[in-house]
C-alpha cells in the first residue's frame, strides 16, 4: 500500500473530508488531493502531524509495504490542532463575530432614529435595521469549517499551546476591559440617558434618548466581540475545563 493509498484510507476512516483535513493540517485541499494520488510528498512536520490526527506511528506511513492493517499508538483520543489551524480558527472568528456584533451594534443604535419623528429617519432605521438582519443571516449561512474544534478535545504541541497562552495572557485583560466598557455603555444608554431630562423637555429628551440608544449600540458591539474572541481563545487554551462548562 503506498503513502497516498494510507493517507486516503486513514481519512477515510476518522471520517474526514480532504478539506477538513487540510485545515488540520495548515495546507490547501489540492495538496492532500495530490499527496493520496502519489503526485507529492508532504513534508516530514506535516507526515509526524498525520500520525498524531490518525494515532499511527510513522513507521506504518512510511513504509510502503501491501498491507492492509496499521498498528496505533496509545495516545490520548483528539482533534489535533496545528499553529495553522488554530491562526486559522481565530481568524475566522474574528471575522464571524466582526460581522454579528456590527450587525445588533447597528440594529440597537437604530433605535435612535425612532425618537426623531420624521419620514426620513424612519426610513434610515428601517435600512439599518435591513442591513443588520442580512450581515446576521450571512453569518448563519456561511460554511463553518472548524466545528468539529467545538465538539472534540483537542491536542496541540507544546510549543503552541504555551504560544496560545502567552498570547491569550496578553489579550486577556484588554479584551474583559473592554467587556466591561461594553455592559457599561449599554445600562447607561438604556437606563441613565432617558432619566436626565424630564419628559416635559420634549426637545432634549428626545436627544437624550437618541443619545442613549446610540451609546447602547457602542455598547453591543463591543460586548459581542469581545466575548466572541474570549470564547475562541479560552476553547483553545482551556479546552477540557471549557468543554466541561458547555455540557
Amino acid at each position: 500500500m503506498t503513502f497516498g493509498e494510507k493517507i486516503q484510507k486513514l481519512r477515510k476512516e476518522a471520517g474526514l473530508s480532504q478539506e477538513e483535513l487540510s485545515y488540520q493540517l495548515g495546507v490547501s485541499r489540492q495538496a492532500i488531493s495530490k499527496w493520496e494520488r502519489d503526485n507529492g510528498y508532504p513534508e516530514t512536520e506535516k507526515i509526524v502531524r498525520m500520525s498524531k490526527i490518525f494515532h499511527v506511528t510513522l513507521d506504518y506511513l512510511l513504509n510502503e509495504e501491501d498491507t492492509t492493517s496499521h498498528e496505533t499508538f496509545d495516545a490520548e483520543q483528539g482533534l489535533y490542532v496545528s499553529r495553522e489551524t488554530a491562526d486559522g480558527f481565530l481568524s475566522y472568528q474574528k471575522r464571524k463575530f466582526l460581522k454579528t456584533a456590527v450587525a445588533a451594534g447597528l440594529m440597537v443604535g437604530s433605535l435612535s432614529l425612532s425618537f426623531l419623528f420624521s419620514d426620513l429617519s424612519m426610513l434610515l432605521f428601517m435600512l439599518i435595521i435591513i442591513i443588520g438582519i442580512v450581515l446576521l443571516f450571512s453569518v448563519k449561512l456561511s460554511d463553518h469549517p472548524y466545528r468539529k474544534l467545538w465538539k472534540e478535545p483537542l491536542l496541540f504541541d507544546k510549543a503552541v499551546k504555551t504560544e496560545l497562552n502567552t498570547i491569550y495572557a496578553e489579550k486577556k485583560n484588554a479584551l474583559q476591559l473592554f467587556n466591561l466598557v461594553g455592559i457599561a455603555f449599554i445600562a447607561l444608554g438604556f437606563l441613565f440617558f432617558p432619566l436626565i431630562v424630564p419628559a416635559e423637555l420634549y426637545i432634549a429628551d428626545a436627544i437624550a434618548l437618541a443619545s442613549g440608544m446610540l451609546l447602547a449600540g457602542i455598547g453591543t458591539f463591543l460586548c459581542i466581540y469581545t466575548s466572541g474572541l474570549i470564547r475562541a481563545y479560552r476553547l483553545l487554551v482551556m479546552n477540557e475545563d471549557y468543554r466541561e462548562k458547555r455540557r
